[in-house]
């Protein structure tokens, strides 16, 4: 009797914080698989089924992900049929038929997240796919019309035929654990910089802040440092260096400057933040942005709509009382 208590208690306390969403299925087309089976037999058959389900993708791909100059029509089938059988992208596609056989698991990750997301932003559009598709080693996640696409091979880990030659500090992002944060940080980026006001330091610290925030509630059951995209000691280094880390900051005298070569390791990929110790991640103005806007809602509460529609960075800044 006690045991059945004590798990009444712990459903009741967990469905107090259970996120409110609204369910969806967003359709997941493999791309990566319909196009590695095009070959001098099928090749108008299975172009013309592409073609059918996303008209024009095919050129964008060729274009945008694998450098196809020439796509003309003369040239074209020649080009897409070298591709498809060369060896390097054989094995790639190989790798990632092996490591992602079933993708029902992230399906459900993926409608969950912006389950979240579009019941808080109502009016804002969700992908109507998910593409998944064979990047060579172009883009981990890109879009194509209202379409989210994922480049599998960025996400095969040890498994990536090329991962050796990876820069070590970005190894570590290779894993199919980051892909949803990934996806949320790009389509999320997208949807609110063209209503953003981003001049200077500040605003890109805020805006980051802002959309760590509101990623964080849109995946409850991630970790933080997946969140961020860091490795678990990056994180701990951040949590335990926080107070230094801002006060650094404040000594480099940045935030109301406007030209991003002085600041840009603060929100890319870099072994470690320019201006900080070599231990430090790079991207660490996502984490410090977070960490500003996460005081900023504590003193000052709102939902997320009101968050994201406050383009004041100073506002924000001040108002979050922030002082590690």
């Amino acid at each position: 009797m006690k045991i059945i208590k004590i798990l009444l208690i712990f459903f009741l306390f967990n469905s107090c914080f259970e996120h409110k969403k609204i369910e969806l299925n967003i359709p997941i087309y493999r791309f990566d698989k319909e196009f590695s089976k095009i070959n001098i037999d099928n090749y108008y058959y299975e172009i013309n089924e592409i073609e059918i389900e996303f008209p024009g993708f095919i050129d964008y791909y060729l274009t945008n992900h694998i450098r196809m100059s020439d796509i003309k029509d003369s040239v074209k089938k020649s080009n897409i049929l070298l591709f498809t059988s060369y060896p390097q992208v054989v094995l790639f596609q190989n790798r990632i038929d092996s490591c992602f056989a079933e993708t029902e698991e992230i399906s459900d990750e993926i409608n969950e997240s912006f389950g979240i997301y579009k019941y808080n932003f109502p009016e804002k559009e969700i992908p109507e796919n998910i593409i998944f598709i064979n990047s060579f080693n172009s883009f981990g996640v890109d879009s194509y019309k209202n379409n989210l696409i994922i480049g599998l091979d960025f996400y095969l880990a040890e498994d990536h035929p090329e991962f050796n030659s990876i820069y070590d500090y970005l190894k570590i992002r290779y894993n199919k654990k980051f892909m949803i944060a990934n996806s949320m940080e790009y389509w999320l980026s997208s949807s609110f910089v063209e209503t953003s006001e981003i001049n200077t330091f500040l605003d890109e610290l805020i805006f980051k802040g802002k959309i760590m925030y509101v990623m964080k509630e849109c995946l409850p059951d991630v970790a933080d440092n997946i969140i961020f995209r860091f490795s678990e000691e990056e994180l701990q280094w951040c949590l335990n260096h926080e107070k230094n880390i801002w006060n650094e900051v404040l000594k480099m005298d940045i935030f109301y400057k406007s030209d991003k070569l002085s600041y840009i390791s603060f929100f890319q990929d870099s072994p470690f933040t320019k201006g900080m110790p070599k231990e430090s991640p790079g991207r660490l103005g996502y984490w410090i942005g977070y960490e500003i806007i996460h005081e900023y809602m504590k003193n000052e509460g709102g939902d997320l709509k009101e968050l994201m529609k406050n383009n004041n960075s100073q506002e924000i800044l001040l108002k979050s009382k922030y002082k590690p």
